[in-house]
């Protein structure tokens, strides 16, 4: 529980032995229980916006699982002979002029095709690891959602999930209060991924790392600057909550 709402309970307590405490109380006991409220009502619309933001992510997982599980595409028809094997023009011609059989090398011989590895291949394993490290996390294992999204970052850093997989990172330190790692984490989001959609997320969280830790002014700087660069998200929508908590 909150600081705040630890004074509010005593302050409660405390107001009903004698009228001369309750008198007292009343200013304080009023403007705590307000803060106390909202803060609940802020934390209820990180929970569902988290909520929502892991329901996104099972809609995929799950559509992507059904096309993996969906039958092959039809097969292409077979091109034509003539395209299909390789020319021999030169020792048809050779065989004409000399009247002697030429020996054509076959294109396989004995040797078995090699098979060259797929990209698609290497996007279904990241996309595979992303998902175990996000399903961990939604499950609330986060000490381990830490370590497979670091070892996915580790693995993958120029992946297109990457940027994902560097914010969950810090959203999983941030569950467990490990805030300075928190915080180092939703920095590196903008440094090494300029671009990423999760940026006002991160802002956000950013600002919430920086209240958490004391840092008031930071607090409100980063939160004014989500605000300004990114004013119609839905992340900007809480952080505008919470500088009104943050006056």
């Amino acid at each position: 529980m909150p600081k705040s709402g630890l004074a509010w309970l005593v302050v409660f307590l405390l107001g009903g032995m004698g009228s001369v405490g309750v008198v007292r109380a009343q200013a304080p006991e009023s403007s705590l229980t307000l803060e106390l409220i909202q803060r609940i009502e802020q934390l209820e619309q990180e929970v569902r916006y988290i909520r929502g933001e892991l329901e996104v992510y099972r809609h995929q997982v799950e559509s992507l699982q059904r096309e993996r599980s969906a039958p092959d595409h039809p097969a292409q028809p077979a091109a034509p002979l003539a395209t299909a094997l390789p020319s021999v023009a030169p020792a048809t011609e050779q065989r004409v002029e000399t009247d002697q059989p030429v020996s054509v090398p076959s294109s396989t011989g004995d040797r078995p095709p090699v098979i060259q590895p797929t990209p698609t291949a290497a996007v279904g394993t990241e996309q595979a690891n992303f998902d175990a490290a996000l399903r961990e996390f939604g499950e609330g294992r986060h000490p381990q959602a830490i370590n497979d999204f670091r070892q996915f970052l580790q693995m993958h850093p120029a992946s297109p999930l990457a940027s994902e997989a560097q914010y969950w990172l810090g959203e999983s330190y941030y569950v467990v209060q490990d805030y300075d790692a928190a915080r180092e984490s939703f920095i590196n989001l903008g440094v090494r991924y300029p671009n990423s959609e999760r940026l006002p997320d991160a802002l956000l969280r950013l600002g919430y790392v920086y209240e958490i830790t004391g840092d008031i002014n930071r607090a409100q700087e980063v939160l004014q600057k989500l605000l300004h660069v990114y004013p119609d998200t839905q992340a900007a929508g809480l952080a505008k909550q919470r500088l009104l908590l943050l006056r």
